[in-house]
């Protein structure tokens, strides 16, 4: 004879199956959830309500943080949207920024409108939005105290998210001053807005301030734990240059030669492949840590060379190099990438606990010409982790773990997967 159904297993099949989830998470002392909705409608107020309406649904009513994305066509209403999808969940702390691409489940929207918000939702998490405006100043003049003052941290954080404007906050130095404002290892992650073309046409938002300049943030404390997940631009060719003069942003010499005519001789050393890519989009490496006898595959700081001196044997790259620091050129192609992800994937899921939600920042140099396919990191990410609700933004440069600090990297993806503090008890539901 066989037993009867119990009634709780057919509700939590039920639930799975609205919710997308394979399983659904409980413990005795917490039980963690999100929920990530997304809608296309051109007409801002349309999307939030909607947005927001399914956020309540799904999620309920008593958000414990909320993160919004729009694609640039929701600019001028975002401060809108933020309200009514802060609004429909209890009005718990928010962030909201534009984006030139939205990330959403296993999707990514590079055209045409998109509005999306990922909520999460459990006990014992505490979190708190913070923001920086023009009267600040830039990152570098950002001190510990100021920056302590705004995060307020009333326990060790387990993950602080930082979204910056890229004319008024896009120094390397803004990873920097958050670093030396939290303890050591606490995950940083977020990146520069792509939504704005010029200054002052980025929208960041949070909870109720709205500024078109410097950054907005979440500090998040509590029962939860954040795992990065990176995948770094680039494939090092030729031998390690220390870099032996310069000129403002202009690598002058590499090993006492010009730096032009070092990037010719390697070039003259790789496969007809290799140096028609290199040739075609020159970058550069510059190792975070000089003094290291070895670098691997992410260790480097991914620069693109903007321009070839001929005439004087330079090289130029944005924000330049130190005079003894450690380099390699680059090459990136969509192998490397695949792999590097795929590398990062698989040490992620090494923890049994499952994953609650992904939040990422994908940079916008990366798309179909070169990973060869459409929505390629939310698909990888949103499989590899067993479908977990994600949300994402396009990045003009991602903050990114390089030798084990953060730093502004460029051209890779830079994501978090949260999970419940506690071990918890899978509670399978009935097919």
């Amino acid at each position: 004879m066989q037993p009867s159904e119990d009634p709780n297993r057919r509700i939590l099949a039920r639930l799975r199956r609205t919710l997308g989830y394979d399983s659904l998470m409980a413990s005795s002392s917490t039980q963690l959830s999100s929920t990530v909705a997304v809608d296309r409608h051109a007409d801002t107020r349309t999307a939030a309500w909607a947005v927001g309406e399914e956020l309540a649904a799904d999620g309920g009513e008593d958000a414990s943080l909320v993160v919004l994305i729009g694609s640039y066509h929701h600019a001028a209403a975002l401060p809108e949207a933020a309200r009514t999808v802060r609004e429909a969940v209890g009005s718990p702390p928010l962030v909201a920024i534009t984006s030139a691409g939205v990330l959403a489940g296993p999707e990514e929207m590079h055209s045409g409108p998109a509005l999306a918000a990922l909520s999460i939702t459990g006990p014992g998490i505490r979190a708190r939005s913070f923001a920086f405006d023009h009267r600040d100043g830039p990152p570098n003049v950002w001190t510990r105290g100021i920056v302590r003052s705004r995060i307020q941290p009333a326990s060790p954080p387990k993950l602080v998210m930082v979204f910056a404007d890229p004319f008024t906050a896009g120094s390397m130095a803004l990873p920097q001053a958050f670093e030396a404002s939290i303890p050591r290892g606490t995950p940083l992650m977020g990146g520069l807005v792509s939504g704005g073309s010029q200054p002052g046409t980025n929208v960041l938002v949070a909870d109720d301030r709205v500024l078109n300049a410097g950054a907005v943030g979440l500090v998040i404390e509590g029962r939860i734990d954040a795992t990065p997940i990176v995948a770094h631009a680039g494939r090092a060719v030729g031998p390690p240059l220390i870099v032996t003069e310069v000129d403002g942003g202009t690598i002058r010499s590499l090993g006492g030669r010009p730096a032009a005519e070092m990037l010719d001789l390697v070039l003259a050393e790789l496969n007809p492949r290799d140096r028609e890519r290199l040739a075609g989009r020159p970058l550069i490496g510059i190792a975070a840590e000089a003094g290291r006898p070895l670098h691997g595959r992410g260790d480097f700081l991914m620069r693109p060379v903007a321009a070839i001196d001929r005439a004087g044997g330079g090289l130029l790259v944005p924000g330049g190099a130190p005079r003894g620091s450690t380099l390699r050129f680059q090459i990136v192609d969509g192998d490397t990438e695949r792999q590097d992800l795929a590398m990062s994937l698989d040490l992620a899921s090494l923890d049994e606990r499952p994953v609650t939600a992904i939040i990422a920042a994908s940079s916008a140099g990366r798309g179909p010409s070169l990973l060869g396919e459409d929505g390629h990191d939310a698909a990888r990410l949103h499989a590899r982790m067993d479908a977990p609700p994600l949300l994402g933004f396009v990045t003009a440069a991602e903050i990114a773990p390089i030798s084990g600090r953060p730093h502004l990297a460029g051209l890779g993806l830079s994501a978090v997967a949260i999970r419940p503090t506690e071990r918890i008890h899978r509670i399978d539901a009935a097919d």
